[in-house]
């Protein structure tokens, strides 16, 4: 497996990011893009504590993988501020993501603004993302089939990427947008065709925002506590009609033969993902 490292950029333009990194489907970081952001400052642990600790958020662990009933759903509910307690002390694995606090506290939306490096930004969900030391992200690519642009605040966070092309390499599960190889720490010998494989990586640091492009896989590890905010964009019709078509298929499909034959589904996806890596 060969990792190179994602290009940091600073005072690009529009034209310049679609000609260099949009239409070739390239990974970037932007150093300089939330540089205008009240957020950027704001934004800090005790800021969330102190003024929406009393939120109830669903929070995460690595069991959301788990085949079963309790597949792609949450371990718990609990106090943010408990959380935040929780995940600011150490290692651990538990995370929120997808979390969309602004629905409970729409005044967030003012402290930051929907970037104009491109259009077709999608404003109805800006999401965040907590997680403490030693949490991660296992590698996965976004259902919605969306250009992803994540932004970094405090701490920092190792992040991995590969492109679609390499999915057979990297052992897709179908019916899903799953990965289950463990990038930090390659397994050769169970995974083979993993050694050919090409990504990106990066650890991305507070007020720079890494940029994604459709259906790119992507591994993160928390390298300290830290909470990121995505924005997502759809450049292309395209992208769009397999989102939809992803959301149908693996909620219907996927979710269903696990809650059904949980283990059983979980063997032949692997199964398969095997012999797709052939």
């Amino acid at each position: 497996m060969k990792l190179l490292e994602i290009e940091r950029r600073s005072g690009l333009t529009p034209k310049e990011f679609r000609e260099e990194y949009l239409k070739p489907r390239k990974p970037v970081v932007f150093t300089d893009l939330t540089r205008d952001w009240a957020a950027i400052d704001k934004w800090t642990l005790q800021f969330f504590k102190e003024k929406y600790g009393h939120l109830i958020v669903p929070v995460f662990s690595s069991n959301y993988s788990k085949p079963g009933k309790g597949y792609m759903t949450n371990d718990t509910e609990m106090r943010f501020d408990e959380f935040l307690h929780i995940t600011e002390k150490g290692n651990t694995d538990l995370r929120l993501f997808l979390f969309d606090i602004f629905k409970h506290a729409p005044e967030l939306r003012s402290d930051f603004t929907f970037h104009t490096i491109m259009r077709g930004f999608i404003t109805r969900f800006p999401f965040m993302f907590f997680g403490g030391a030693g949490s991660e992200v296992t590698m996965h690519y976004d259902i919605d089939c969306a250009n992803v642009f994540l932004s970094q605040f405090v701490g920092n966070k190792r992040v991995i990427l590969f492109s679609p092309e390499q999915s057979k390499k990297i052992y897709h599960h179908p019916f899903t947008v799953k990965s289950l190889i463990d990038p930090k720490n390659p397994d050769y010998d169970k995974f083979p065709a993993l050694k050919d494989a090409v990504g990106y990586e990066t650890v991305l640091k507070h007020g720079e925002t890494v940029f994604m492009p459709s259906r790119y896989w992507h591994y993160m590890q928390y390298l300290d506590f830290s909470f990121g905010l995505a924005l997502r964009s759809q450049s292309t019709v395209g992208s769009q009609i397999l989102g939809g078509f992803n959301i149908a298929s693996h909620f219907l499909i996927d979710k269903t033969m696990n809650i059904a034959i949980g283990n059983k589904w979980q063997e032949w996806k692997e199964r398969k993902a095997f012999e797709n890596a052939l």
